[in-house]
């Protein structure tokens, strides 16, 4: 849900500059959107045994790709941070 903060009444504008944590201008706005709590995170062993997990899943990609050059990862990663950032003009042709 999409605000103007100009057009706020002044108790609403104070509470979100509270929760921001600054004053808003006039020429600002605020965009609020609910959402859910995924989960909690684990913690003592569950925290430990989700974190080798992680690692573990880490060490298997690492090993895929231990016969591919530096620069082939490197080129592979920048391609895929372009597509994300620029994602019309990659599948468009765009330039």
């Amino acid at each position: 849900m999409w605000h103007s903060i100009k057009d706020l009444p002044p108790d609403q504008r104070l509470a979100i500059e509270r929760l921001v944590g600054r004053r808003l201008q006039d020429d600002e706005g605020v965009n609020i959107e609910p959402s859910r709590l995924l989960k909690d995170a684990p913690t003592g062993e569950d925290r430990s045994r989700s974190y080798g997990q992680y690692t573990a899943q880490l060490d298997q990609l690492d090993q895929r790709s231990i016969d591919v050059a530096d620069h082939e990862l490197d080129a592979v990663i920048e391609e895929a941070c372009e597509r994300v950032r620029h994602p019309f003009k990659l599948t468009h042709g765009g330039g």
